[in-house]
């Protein structure tokens, strides 16, 4: 389970004072599949990256599945993070010299993590089994999207992260990429919290919630 209690978080901007959160509470069961509704451009990637550790600048408590990043080091975060929390970024953030295969495989022969699938079958899963050896960089916007999943899903992670994972798609693909992760996450059933601006998109998940005054509503 995931407990965050009384989150908080702020920051100070050309002398001002901008608040993000305030006093969020938030219990996310295992294997489920949340959505979180958060207007564009309102610091959602921010609240990833807390519940990922990457930011540690806030207030007051945050549990990923027993782990309690207030009494670990440095290095015991890196190692819990990369052991078992992966990510859909929503800018991809794939190595554009590599090629597919190598960059599904990079992360999990630097870290030695255990798979969910092998390269190849979680390229036939998401429609690239052909596309293993081509170069990121030749990859179209749609392809890309989809090497970013397979990279999130093909390791054991307890959590996966997903920022905007349908990007600025229409209708018909969003459908596509949603039905994709959901697929995914009933093969794999990790934790999945999936932050989105789309109302239609968050449906998709077991819960909804929707950022409102600096703190979420259960839909």
């Amino acid at each position: 389970m995931i407990k965050i209690k009384n989150l908080s978080k702020v920051f100070w901007k050309d002398s001002e004072k901008v608040e993000i959160l305030r006093n969020l509470n938030l219990e996310i069961k295992e294997w489920s599949f949340i959505s979180i509704v958060w207007p564009s451009g309102s610091w959602k990637s921010t609240f990833l990256n807390m519940m990922s550790w990457i930011d540690t600048d806030f207030t007051w408590s945050l549990e990923v599945f027993s782990f309690d990043y207030k009494i670990k080091n440095e290095n015991e975060i890196t190692t819990f993070r990369w052991k078992n929390i992966s990510y859909i970024f929503q800018n991809f953030k794939l190595i554009d010299n590599l090629t597919v295969r190598e960059n599904i495989d990079l992360v999990i022969e630097l870290n030695d993590l255990e798979r969910n699938f092998s390269t190849l079958e979680i390229l036939k899963l998401v429609g690239l089994e052909t596309k293993a050896d081509n170069y990121v960089f030749n990859l179209s916007w749609w392809e890309s999207q989809r090497v970013a999943i397979a990279r999130a899903f093909v390791w054991k992670t307890k959590l996966l992260l997903a920022d905007e994972p349908t990007g600025s798609l229409d209708t018909k693909n969003k459908k596509i990429i949603m039905d994709l992760i959901s697929s995914l996450h009933k093969k794999t059933k990790n934790t999945i919290v999936m932050i989105t601006h789309d109302d239609e998109v968050a449906k998709i998940s077991d819960i909804v919630y929707k950022m409102n005054d600096f703190n979420l509503i259960k839909s």
